[in-house]
């Protein structure tokens, strides 16, 4: 932001002054400001306030360091120290009519009165397009695109979306095109178009890495973070995370590394992981200063209170809400204000203050209506449903419940989340693939070379042309029969990942399931079925998801283990436990393994090795690198091989079925990848019970995704 009012100081003036002739004939001083960055900069920041109040320097000079300061805090989230220094020095901005209507916009927006703020843009429209250029037109199209966003006209929006983005291509502004995608994109989400928003992230994140705009570029990045979380593509939401706080680190962008850590935390919290929740709490409240006044820090407090709820520390919890509640409405930031009032809702919920609740999910309810889409507007009425079916008030119960659904029908984020996972890989597949085009250059230029000497060599034009088509049509043979044999090995695995999903699902394991869930239907308990029917529901959908592929994430597999074993656990009353452990290395450097290649033995453990019926029955599974290879070992202390063959026929083949596919599975990977995969069952003696060992070992796979940000 502070670029683009650099070049919207120096436009061309209703005078017809030039860019040049204005920065040649200013102060000296404004040399000096513009070479020293003004971020955690508080010396230099007294000298801008100094000049700007100053009688000794020129208007205009004094017009572009308030520019730069109202920027600073806009970027960085401080609404009351930007409308400080905008009342207090507006008058010198004066000077540009231009730069003047564009800053009073700017600030009738953060007043949220945005008819207002719409007039003011169509009048700088209008200055624009009679004595400014290309960039100022654009700027105005961007505001009145933003006035149509909070007025809720989502085509008009777009509309001048649109227009911004063609006036800043035809511009000579270095970062228009950047700022018009960073506009666009909060469009796009502000109306749930996660997809289209997503895209254009993608787009700005090229644009700011063209343009070396390191600020640009890591807020894209933590956008589609954020973005990805929204849709529930959590490990997606991770790595974007991790790649912007890497940006962040390399850049010294302190106020983004709050909000990157923030993100973090909220993801964890998502996940039920309250340890890393924390873990990215301590890091992120260790950066913010004592004096820190912004919307982001108000935001990362608002993360720390839900921490706060879920650890049951409710009072801390509310002392945190109160501060972050009274300084959002001092912000005059409605949308933090609603969403501070759902958090204290819910706190009060859990509190079992109905009363209480109620008035702030109502609250929180009235100030993001305004907002067609938003998760705490959603969370209100789910709240207020369950809230009312506690008073026994069933109507009012039924009348949100039913909003909160019709909500959920209308904003369904299943095609987002397709149109996210693939536009989020676009990046790895592209780069891989200009590295494969610039290898065919290479080989294509060594070709060019080897003709012309041949040529050169040979004055016989007929035996070399020939020669090059034969040679071409050999190629063309071999990369044909190579294509085929591809193809044909590819099929085959995927007739082996079908027919894995077909045989892992035990029959047994899905009914014993569906009787659980009816006898506690019949037993009048629905939270208890409830619960094993969402469990069971997002293990079918993980397996559904995941099983086709040829490599997931070791954290992926890690994650249906833990849901596949938590339903089991639900089924079995919880009578045994169960252990999984791997190294954050290897879940960091995003490890591959063939999706659910665990599970069958997992399963055998559970059903043969009778845990659920023999004392402490307990189950390790763990995963480590040894000798560059990933090394899996499952232990039961269950009933042992021996006793299993006694169990009747259908499960013994089963067994037998499970295990046979998965030798299939392993020496297709070994073919492919000329590795030395391994399966390995044995005895285990644990105390009084005879259990079971499976050691797997398979070749050490990684998934190239690179967070350097240069």
């Amino acid at each position: 932001m502070s670029l683009l009012i650099f070049v919207l100081i120096f436009s061309l003036l209703p005078c017809g002054i030039s860019q040049t002739k204005l920065l040649s004939t200013g102060d000296d001083v404004f040399k000096d400001f513009t070479e020293n960055p003004l971020d955690s900069n508080e010396e230099l920041y007294k000298r801008y306030i100094e000049t700007i109040t100053s009688k000794k320097y020129l208007r205009r000079t004094k017009a572009e360091l308030t520019s730069r300061l109202l920027a600073f805090h806009l970027n960085n989230g401080n609404y009351l120290q930007f409308h400080e220094i905008y009342n207090k020095h507006n008058e010198v901005l004066e000077e540009n009519s231009i730069l003047f209507q564009y800053w009073n916009s700017i600030s009738l927006e953060r007043n949220e009165k945005f008819i207002a703020m719409l007039s003011k843009s169509e009048k700088l429209l209008y200055t624009a397009e009679e004595y400014g250029n290309n960039q100022d037109i654009s700027d105005a199209y961007r505001l009145l695109s933003r006035s149509k966003m909070h007025l809720n006209e989502k085509d008009s929006a777009l509309f001048y979306s649109n227009l911004a983005l063609n006036f800043a291509k035809r511009s000579n502004s270095k970062t228009a095109v950047a700022q018009t995608f960073k506009d666009l994109s909060e469009v796009y989400i502000h109306f749930n178009m996660i997809g289209q928003s997503t895209s254009t992230l993608l787009k700005l994140t090229t644009e700011a890495e063209r343009i070396k705009e390191k600020e640009l570029y890591c807020w894209s990045t933590m956008k589609i973070a954020e973005r990805s979380a929204q849709v529930k593509s959590y490990n997606e939401a991770r790595a974007y995370y991790r790649k912007a706080l890497d940006i962040s680190n390399k850049n010294d962008l302190t106020l983004f590394k709050i909000r990157i850590h923030r993100g973090l935390a909220e993801v964890a919290l998502s996940l039920n992981d309250l340890n890393k929740a924390k873990a990215n709490l301590m890091i992120g409240s260790k950066l913010i200063k004592d004096k820190h006044e912004s919307i982001y820090v108000l935001d990362f407090k608002l993360t720390l209170a839900n921490f706060l709820i879920e650890e049951k520390k409710y009072e801390e919890a509310e002392q945190v809400l109160q501060f972050t509640l009274k300084r959002f409405e001092t912000h005059h930031f409605s949308n933090g204000t609603g969403r501070a009032y759902h958090v204290l809702g819910k706190l009060h919920f859990y509190k079992n203050e109905w009363g209480k609740a109620e008035e702030a999910f109502k609250n929180s309810k009235k100030i993001l209506e305004k907002y067609p889409f938003s998760t705490s507007r959603m969370g209100n009425l789910k709240y207020l449903s369950d809230l009312f079916a506690q008073k026994k008030k069933y109507g009012e119960a039924y009348r949100n419940l039913r909003d909160y659904q019709k909500n959920i029908d209308e904003n369904s984020s299943l095609s987002s989340i397709k149109a996210i996972n693939e536009l989020t890989q676009m990046y790895s597949r592209e780069l891989r693939e200009y590295r494969i085009k610039e290898q065919e250059q290479v080989i294509k230029d060594q070709i060019k070379e080897k003709e012309f000497l041949a040529l050169k060599g040979e004055k016989q034009m007929s035996t070399v042309v020939l020669m090059i088509i034969v040679l071409i049509s050999t190629i063309v043979i071999i990369l044909f029969y190579l294509r085929q044999i591809k193809i044909k090995q590819t099929t085959k695995e995927v007739e082996m990942s079908q027919t894995l999903l077909r045989t892992q699902m035990n029959p047994h394991f899905i009914f014993n399931a569906m009787s659980v869930i009816q006898s506690s239907l019949y037993e009048n308990n629905p939270a208890k079925s409830s619960k094993f029917l969402v469990s069971f529901s997002r293990l079918i959908r993980l397996i559904l998801e995941n099983s086709p592929k040829e490599f997931i994430t070791l954290e992926t597999e890690i994650e249906i283990l833990e849901k596949y074993l938590n339903t089991q656990k639900l089924r079995f009353e919880n009578r045994f436990n169960y252990q999984i452990n791997a190294p954050e290395e290897l879940i960091f450097k995003k490890v591959l393994i063939p999706p659910m290649i665990t599970q069958p033995f997992v399963e055998n453990s559970i059903e043969h090795g009778q845990l659920n019926i023999i004392e402490d029955g307990n189950i390790s599974i763990d995963f480590k690198e040894v000798d560059n290879m990933l090394f899996v070992e499952i232990r039961d202390n269950g009933v042992g091989r021996e006793q299993s063959r006694k169990t009747k026929k259908s499960m013994k083949d089963h067994k037998s079925m499970a295990i046979d596919i998965t030798n299939r599975r392993v020496d297709i990977i070994n073919k492919k990848h000329k590795s030395k995969a391994s399966i390995e069952i044995s005895n285990l003696t644990q105390g009084k019970h005879s259990g079971t060992r499976v050691q797997i070992f398979l070749p050490l796979l990684t998934e190239n995704i690179n967070f350097d940000t240069e």
